[in-house]
């Protein structure tokens, strides 16, 4: 019985370790930033207050639009942040095969 019990919680675990496969957008500006994530069809419009992340639904792609205009393309598996009105891609599954950097804005172009 205990051993079922000890495989159980190890199962268990490996489901809580696994890594989040979603987007991530995080506001580090004093100030809120609403932006709007369209995927499919579907529009939503987020509010994110300083400080704080959202998680928005992005799980097969979507665009995310700031109040400024500027759009982004991002898988949804994206880990980003704002700063100064930007959006900075913090991680992103893939990004090193396809020659991007963390530390480039989610916009610029890959550097070679």
């Amino acid at each position: 019985m205990r051993v079922a019990k000890l495989i159980g919680l190890g199962v268990l675990c490996m489901f809580f370790a696994d890594p989040a496969e979603a987007l991530t957008i995080t506001n580090t500006d004093p100030d809120a930033h609403t932006i709007t994530v369209k995927a499919g069809g579907d529009s939503k419009e987020l509010t994110i207050e300083p400080q704080t992340a959202v998680d928005p639904p992005c799980d097969k792609g979507c665009t995310v639009e700031l109040e400024s205009g500027e759009q982004y393309e991002m898988q949804g598996r994206e880990e980003v942040s704002i700063e100064d009105g930007v959006i900075f891609v913090d991680s992103a599954p893939g990004a090193d095969d396809e020659g991007g950097s963390p530390d480039q804005p989610a916009d610029a172009p890959a550097k070679q």
